[in-house]
């Protein structure tokens, strides 16, 4: 293994349109939560691609997964941003080259991507998964602990839009998936009722 790249299952988000927290969402058909649905994805993936296992949480919120590390959001309010910059602080620490960033409500992804994305890794600052030729996914891309200083920048500046990004880092890549659907992300009512059930796992 070339690099050392741990995964982050970004957690922390609240979503007013499904009217409970995105991780206890239920799929319809499947069973599982929006978060066991990704957890066991990258879990077949562990000591292979990935290295360890984070969940991007918010200060306090009680959430958690066997053989994951929690990292607190030390951010209030500024997004996806705030979980990237105390991942890769922990991740750091822990020794590791980068991060695989993943949103719990992308349902359709999987093992193979995974293993995809991390075995083109090339030490890029950012290594963007890109669809369709064209259509960045930051909420399910590759991000190098180097990449830590320019997104701190951002956050002391105010700029909390991930694909803002590119202006910061020095070197950004693109992986170009020929799976799109795997990056569906539920936005709208109609995507909802589809794929979720409107119970919750409490």
């Amino acid at each position: 293994m070339k690099y050392r790249i741990g995964t982050a299952v970004l957690v922390g988000g609240r979503s007013t349109r499904m009217g409970q927290p995105k991780e206890n969402v239920i799929i319809k058909g499947d069973g599982r939560t929006f978060l066991e649905k990704i957890c066991d994805e990258v879990d077949d993936c562990y000591g292979s691609c990935i290295v360890s296992r984070y969940l991007s949480i918010r200060r306090g919120q009680a959430v958690c997964r066997t053989g994951y590390t929690n990292v607190e959001d030390e951010y209030d309010d500024i997004g996806p941003l705030g979980g990237f910059v105390s991942v890769l602080k922990r991740a750091k620490t822990d020794k590791l080259d980068a991060v695989l960033f993943i949103a719990c409500d992308i349902i359709g992804y999987n093992k193979d991507e995974i293993r995809s994305i991390c075995g083109v890794y090339a030490g890029e600052d950012i290594l963007w998964a890109r669809t369709e030729g064209k259509d960045i996914q930051p909420l399910a891309s590759i991000y190098s602990v180097r990449a830590l200083t320019a997104l701190e920048k951002m956050a002391e500046a105010g700029i909390y839009r991930i694909r803002d990004a590119k202006e910061y880092a020095d070197r950004v890549g693109f992986y170009d998936s020929n799976n799109p659907s795997a990056y569906m992300n539920l936005n709208s009512p109609s995507d909802i009722s589809a794929f979720v059930m409107t119970d919750v796992k409490e």
